[in-house]
């Protein structure tokens, strides 16, 4: 009799196991914001203006996102047991559309720092930093960006690098040098064109991008001088959100695990941009 139901006790046996290793999603999301667990989904914010490696959208798309920061939050909402939703948005709109809880996180390629810790926690994930990019025949090649005294920076709205150029207008005055003419651009794809004919003579942006558009157009672009506001980025979650320490420790299951350094490693990010561990609010 029990040879009947043997192959039964067997298959049984196997789905218990496989059960037993694959945590359920109510399980991995029990203790999510209410708001979050009763829709079933979270929201990310990010720009897709940013550029790749960091997010874009696919070509021939409005509305498939590719890039680190896209990929990993696709991983964290798997792990969460959630859907995850994406509102593409300019990088000046993301923390205030978090502060009023239109998205419940952000994942941009965003510099922790001590004045956006004001208004955001942030789970840090990724070193990075600024650079300069100028055409690749550019007579005044800057070696560093208080070379910048005088000429026409530009800028993306919003950005670290927007805070940079008004420090640098302070710092050229105090030195007896004509203050730079600050050209602010809506994303970074405004900035080229402007660089390209000759409107500007500086652009200012994420080092990761400004590498990725010099390699592609050797002929147009290149990157110059040092690296500055070099730091960490972070995932931003409302101040105080049960959500931050969430996503704290599936970031640091990722990075255990080998996901983390696996799409690091798809997007040709340098050994210097991984953390061996996730922390809150690194930069102080």
């Amino acid at each position: 009799m029990l040879n009947r139901y043997l192959p039964y006790l067997t298959l049984w046996a196997a789905l218990l196991i496989a059960s037993i290793g694959l945590p359920s999603a109510s399980a991995a999301n029990a203790e999510l914001p209410e708001s979050i667990k009763s829709n079933g989904k979270i929201v990310l914010g990010l720009s897709a203006n940013l550029g790749f490696p960091w997010a874009t959208t696919k070509e021939g798309t409005t509305d498939e996102y590719i890039g680190i920061e896209p990929e990993l939050a696709v991983e964290i909402a798997k792990r969460l047991g959630v859907k995850l939703v994406i509102q593409n948005l300019g990088f000046d709109a993301l923390i205030p559309s978090l502060q009023a809880k239109r998205i419940d996180f952000i994942m941009s390629g965003m510099l922790d720092t001590p004045a956006r810790q004001n208004k955001v926690d942030f789970v840090d994930h990724i070193v990075s930093g600024s650079a300069m990019l100028q055409t690749s025949n550019a007579s005044n090649v800057l070696t560093s960006v208080d070379d910048a005294c005088g000429l026409r920076v530009s800028v993306s709205r919003g950005t670290v690098e927007a805070a940079s150029a008004e420090k640098l207008k302070e710092t050229c005055e105090a030195a007896g040098k004509k203050a730079p003419e600050i050209q602010t651009f809506p994303d970074k794809n405004a900035q080229l064109p402007a660089l390209s004919s000759g409107r500007s003579d500086v652009a200012l942006g994420g080092m990761e991008y400004w590498g990725e558009v010099a390699a592609k157009h050797p002929d147009q672009f290149q990157v110059v001088g040092s690296s500055f506001n070099a730091g960490p980025c972070g995932i931003a979650i409302e101040k105080g959100s049960e959500l931050g320490p969430i996503i704290l420790q599936t970031m640091n299951e990722m990075i255990a695990d080998g996901t983390y350094a696996a799409l690091l490693d798809k997007y040709k990010f340098p050994a210097g941009s991984r953390v061996e561990k996730a922390v809150m609010n690194g930069k102080q």
